[in-house]
């Protein structure tokens, strides 16, 4: 079988060889084994269930993405090698294009959807009537991070996966704790899955915190983008920050969830192309971008959880060669981030108010209205789900004990940073893993020294802020 899998990777993806683990991976695919891949970004997670789709070549492999941009990099590389036989559901296609795809699926070797697309009951039917060969939920975390509140339709893909006839079924993803994999093998309903957890360990990233007064944390960005290696990824909590952090930097653009997907597309394609060398972006910022030179990641504000910290850290040195993850720390910085929480669940008086309401005979479409809230709003979505699962005393423990364990998430966030012992061996202990030793590990075991580098991008800053100005209608 080895002969096998490798001409096939020759042959349909052009490599001459298989990268660590992922011999094994398609193997017990191509047994038909469920499975569970935990593999650090950039170890080429989608070759894992692509390439069986040619060995088995029995049917359709559906893959659930959670953004489009993850969506849109994945197809572009299929096309890029020639295969035709790839689609994609999504908020994007208007109702006739995705008509037309439910009626070719036959013709497909691949179909790329969002989890809400798959819960769209004509979509479910429609692949309840082919063969699915495979069902793999990329960035898998997503289920145990979002199912439960943010995107309810994460916590409902085991129940899906039953509707299309419980297909094979591969979950992937680059970071996953213990209690994240029993969430997925949970959700999904995974059958004595075969699992392949590799090292969360990126000994090409040296890992630094820096701790220094509110009033200093511009002024040192600015220092740390003149002096560290680009290209660099800056994370911040808000979209406002975001944006007022590019404008003051040199050669930066910012990315948010609140632009267009015509100007998201277009920043991302600069950045890709190494036409700025910083991005200044969101936790929007990252799944899907497949740029494997990116030198430095600096935080800006300190993360709502390790598992964030990690994937975020995770864009640099996709390459092997040395890379920096950079956070800067000011005491109180936490706080953006309890607020944050704190807006992504109702309070008691909602819950309760919600609850009376829907006793009384008030519509579900009203309560908005009553409650102050967008019908979009993550607080109203998960009200929703409440109502039609838990009663009243119910929902009132499971918004606590969920904002209780956010709290404590961000805690553990926090000892990462206050910590005055090896920062690397924090984060292997986290994701449960042996103690190591490495030479330029963190700012704790020794002096971290930014290599001197050449500027990748030469554009003239005045040009760039006038383009800024031109395509966001900024003044």
């Amino acid at each position: 079988m080895r002969h096998l899998y490798e001409s096939t990777l020759k042959r349909v993806f052009g490599y001459d060889s298989f990268r660590t683990g992922q011999h094994d991976i398609i193997h017990a695919v191509v047994e038909g084994h469920d499975v569970l891949a935990v593999m650090p970004t950039g170890a080429g997670k989608s070759l894992t269930f692509q390439l069986p789709s040619y060995i088995k070549n029995k049917g359709l492999t559906v893959i659930v993405s959670p953004l489009l941009s993850l969506i849109e990099d994945q197809m572009q590389h299929i096309r890029a090698r020639g295969e035709r036989g790839v689609a994609r559901l999504t908020s994007m296609e208007s109702a006739e294009e995705k008509q037309e795809i439910i009626n070719q699926l036959k013709r497909y070797r691949f179909l790329y959807l969002s989890p809400e697309q798959l819960a769209v009951p004509y979509v479910t039917r429609a692949l309840s009537n082919v063969s699915v060969q495979m069902l793999v939920i990329d960035e898998a975390h997503c289920i145990s991070q979002w199912g439960h509140e943010f995107r309810p339709e994460y916590a409902r893909l085991g129940e899906l996966r039953k509707q299309i006839g419980s297909p094979q079924c591969m979950a992937v993803t680059a970071t996953a704790p213990e209690n994240v994999k029993r969430d997925i093998i949970e959700k999904l309903a995974l059958f004595t899955p075969e699992q392949f957890v590799h090292s969360a360990n990126r000994p090409e990233i040296r890992l630094v915190v820096e701790r220094l007064d509110k009033e200093r944390k511009l002024e040192r960005l600015k220092e740390l983008i003149q002096n560290i290696p680009k290209p660099a990824v800056v994370y911040t909590a808000t979209r406002r920050e975001a944006e007022a952090l590019a404008f003051e930097l040199d050669d930066a653009l910012f990315y948010h969830g609140g632009m267009s997907t015509e100007d998201r597309r277009l920043v991302q394609s600069q950045f890709l192309r190494d036409e700025v060398s910083v991005m200044v972006c969101t936790s929007a910022f990252g799944m899907g971008v497949n740029k494997d030179n990116v030198r430095s990641v600096v935080h800006f504000q300190i993360p709502a959880t390790v598992e964030a910290y990690m994937q975020e850290i995770g864009r640099a040195g996709r390459d092997g060669q040395p890379a920096f993850a950079i956070l800067l720390y000011a005491e109180g910085d936490e706080r953006i981030q309890q607020f944050l929480i704190d807006g992504q669940y109702p309070k008691d008086e909602d819950v309760r108010m919600a609850y009376f309401e829907s006793e009384n005979g008030t519509a579900i479409t009203q309560l908005p209205r009553l409650l102050r809230m967008s019908e979009e709003e993550s607080k109203f979505l998960l009200l929703k789900q409440l109502l039609t699962e838990r009663s009243l005393q119910e929902a009132l423990e499971w918004v606590k004990e969920r904002r209780r364990d956010r709290y404590r998430q961000l805690g553990q966030m926090m000892d990462y940073a206050l910590i005055r012992t090896c920062r690397r061996d924090y984060l292997l202990r986290y994701f449960s893993e042996p103690t190591i030793e490495q030479e330029e590990c963190c700012d704790i075991c020794g002096e971290i020294i930014y290599p001197e580098t050449s500027t990748i991008v030469r554009e003239n800053v005045t040009e760039w802020k006038i383009r800024l100005t031109q395509i966001f209608s900024f003044e």
